[in-house]
Protein backbone atom coordinates (compact mmCIF):
# COMPACT_ATOMS: atom_id res chain seq x y z
CA UNK A 1 0.00 0.00 0.00
CA UNK A 2 2.63 2.45 0.67
CA UNK A 3 4.54 1.59 -2.44
CA UNK A 4 1.59 2.76 -4.36
CA UNK A 5 1.32 5.76 -2.95
CA UNK A 6 5.65 6.42 -3.10
CA UNK A 7 4.67 5.70 -6.60
CA UNK A 8 1.66 7.85 -7.06
CA UNK A 9 4.02 10.89 -5.89
CA UNK A 10 7.54 9.68 -7.36
CA UNK A 11 5.93 9.21 -10.84
CA UNK A 12 4.56 12.85 -10.95
CA UNK A 13 7.70 13.97 -10.12
CA UNK A 14 10.30 12.04 -12.52
CA UNK A 15 7.69 13.21 -15.72
CA UNK A 16 8.15 16.96 -14.30
CA UNK A 17 12.48 16.46 -13.91
CA UNK A 18 12.49 14.99 -17.71
CA UNK A 19 9.96 17.66 -19.03
CA UNK A 20 12.44 20.34 -16.94
CA UNK A 21 15.68 18.72 -18.62
CA UNK A 22 14.32 18.69 -22.46
CA UNK A 23 15.55 21.77 -23.70
CA UNK A 24 19.06 20.70 -22.57
CA UNK A 25 18.57 17.12 -24.01
CA UNK A 26 15.85 18.04 -26.77
CA UNK A 27 16.81 15.07 -29.24
CA UNK A 28 14.21 15.38 -31.75
CA UNK A 29 12.72 17.69 -34.12
CA UNK A 30 8.75 18.05 -32.49
CA UNK A 31 10.63 18.52 -28.92
CA UNK A 32 13.01 21.26 -30.24
CA UNK A 33 10.25 23.17 -31.86
CA UNK A 34 7.79 22.33 -29.02
CA UNK A 35 9.71 24.15 -26.27
CA UNK A 36 11.49 26.94 -28.84
CA UNK A 37 14.67 26.17 -29.19
CA UNK A 38 14.21 25.95 -33.50
CA UNK A 39 11.81 27.44 -35.36
CA UNK A 40 11.37 27.28 -39.44
CA UNK A 41 13.25 30.06 -41.50
CA UNK A 42 11.76 31.84 -44.43
CA UNK A 43 14.64 29.94 -46.57
CA UNK A 44 12.58 26.84 -46.13
CA UNK A 45 15.63 25.98 -43.73
CA UNK A 46 15.80 25.08 -39.74
CA UNK A 47 17.18 28.02 -37.50
CA UNK A 48 18.16 27.97 -34.18
CA UNK A 49 15.86 30.20 -32.13
CA UNK A 50 17.78 30.28 -28.99
CA UNK A 51 21.72 31.08 -28.80
CA UNK A 52 22.00 28.81 -25.40
CA UNK A 53 20.63 25.75 -27.36
CA UNK A 54 22.76 22.26 -27.11
CA UNK A 55 25.12 20.85 -29.31
CA UNK A 56 22.33 18.02 -29.63
CA UNK A 57 20.28 20.64 -30.92
CA UNK A 58 22.96 22.10 -33.30
CA UNK A 59 23.56 19.11 -34.69
CA UNK A 60 19.79 17.95 -34.96
CA UNK A 61 19.24 21.50 -37.01
CA UNK A 62 22.46 20.59 -39.59
CA UNK A 63 21.24 17.10 -40.43
CA UNK A 64 17.73 18.22 -41.16
CA UNK A 65 18.85 20.69 -43.30
CA UNK A 66 20.96 18.89 -45.16
CA UNK A 67 18.20 16.27 -45.52
CA UNK A 68 16.23 19.56 -46.84
CA UNK A 69 18.30 20.51 -49.31
CA UNK A 70 18.74 17.73 -51.08
CA UNK A 71 15.12 16.80 -51.51
CA UNK A 72 14.66 20.71 -52.51
CA UNK A 73 17.41 19.97 -54.69
CA UNK A 74 15.76 17.28 -56.38
CA UNK A 75 12.49 18.72 -56.59
CA UNK A 76 13.91 21.81 -58.43
CA UNK A 77 16.02 19.22 -61.10
CA UNK A 78 13.05 17.27 -61.99
CA UNK A 79 10.63 20.47 -62.37
CA UNK A 80 13.52 22.57 -63.81
CA UNK A 81 13.29 25.27 -61.32
CA UNK A 82 16.01 26.69 -58.89
CA UNK A 83 15.93 25.04 -55.45
CA UNK A 84 16.06 28.06 -53.92
CA UNK A 85 12.02 29.18 -55.30
CA UNK A 86 11.30 25.16 -54.02
CA UNK A 87 12.84 25.67 -50.55
CA UNK A 88 11.36 29.45 -50.35
CA UNK A 89 7.82 28.06 -51.63
CA UNK A 90 7.86 25.40 -48.87
CA UNK A 91 9.45 27.78 -46.15
CA UNK A 92 5.20 29.87 -46.89
CA UNK A 93 3.51 26.72 -46.85
CA UNK A 94 5.22 25.37 -43.42
CA UNK A 95 5.06 29.02 -41.95
CA UNK A 96 1.94 29.23 -42.49
CA UNK A 97 0.84 25.88 -41.13
CA UNK A 98 3.14 26.30 -37.71
CA UNK A 99 0.97 25.67 -34.78
CA UNK A 100 0.97 28.10 -32.14
CA UNK A 101 3.68 28.01 -29.36
CA UNK A 102 6.41 27.65 -32.29
CA UNK A 103 8.97 30.15 -33.85
CA UNK A 104 8.70 31.31 -37.35
CA UNK A 105 10.98 33.32 -38.98
CA UNK A 106 9.60 36.94 -40.36
CA UNK A 107 11.37 40.07 -42.12
CA UNK A 108 11.57 41.21 -38.29
CA UNK A 109 13.18 38.00 -37.03
CA UNK A 110 11.59 35.55 -34.97
CA UNK A 111 7.82 35.69 -34.02
CA UNK A 112 5.86 32.74 -31.87
CA UNK A 113 3.06 32.14 -33.09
Amino acid sequence: MKNKKLMLVLVPLFLGLCLTALPANAVDLAQAKAVGLVGEQMNGLLGVVKADAGADVQNLVKSINAQRLAEYQRIAAKNGVPAEEVARLTAQKVISQAPAGQFVQTPSGWVQR
